[in-house]
């Protein structure tokens, strides 16, 4: 029989009858069995996938796989987690480059599984004119800036970045960043040069 005196200390209902003390006894043991599976599942994950924790503090670390993996797709991993950390963490899926990303939120930080895609036209058909102004959007550039520096009207510009919307099929300003980031077209060292 369990004591009820020990079991008021920890903070249980005390008109608890003993089957639901000793039920809820069972379940706090499956979890903890869920719990040391799951641990177990990310230990063997680690040693075998491409993986970046980043903790809270924005420092990250990588397992030899990620290192392997980032170096054979010549990409910076600090520039990853710039790209990861940019996310907010909020994200279960990302892409940046030639990488889909898996984001598990944990204690103190995110997990990232790195997965290859397929290899990707890094901009489809874009003129050298369309080129320039993405690069100067990418880098946080207005309309009126760039028009600015590329000595043609906030028109013109408009036109250039409907024809790269369309081409990138994406719906505006942010989603055609994410996409000339995510294709390796520009990248955020690049961009804030």
């Amino acid at each position: 029989m369990i004591k009820r005196r020990a079991l008021k200390n920890k903070n249980l209902d005390p008109g608890a009858t003993d089957i639901q003390i000793m039920a809820g006894a069972v379940k706090g043991t499956e979890m903890a069995l869920k719990a040391r599976k799951a641990l177990e599942d990310l230990n063997a994950t680690l040693e075998t996938e491409p993986a970046l924790f980043i903790d809270q503090n924005g420092r990250h670390w990588c397992n030899g796989s990620a290192r392997a993996f980032l170096d054979e797709k010549d990409i910076d991993a600090d520039e990853l987690a710039e790209w990861v950390k940019a996310s907010g963490g909020y994200l279960r899926q990302l892409l940046y480059r030639r990488i889909r990303m898996e984001v598990t939120g944990l204690p103190g930080g995110v997990l990232v599984l790195l997965k290859a895609t397929p290899e990707a036209s890094p901009e489809p058909g874009l003129t050298e004119r369309e080129r320039q102004v993405l690069l100067m959007l990418v880098r946080g550039l207005s309309n009126k800036e760039i028009a600015r520096v590329l000595k043609v009207s906030p028109g013109t510009v408009n036109s250039h970045l409907d024809n790269i919307y369309r081409k990138f099929g994406c719906s505006g300003r942010l989603h055609a960043c994410l996409m000339a980031l995510n294709s390796g077209f520009a990248s955020l060292s690049k961009s804030r040069a």
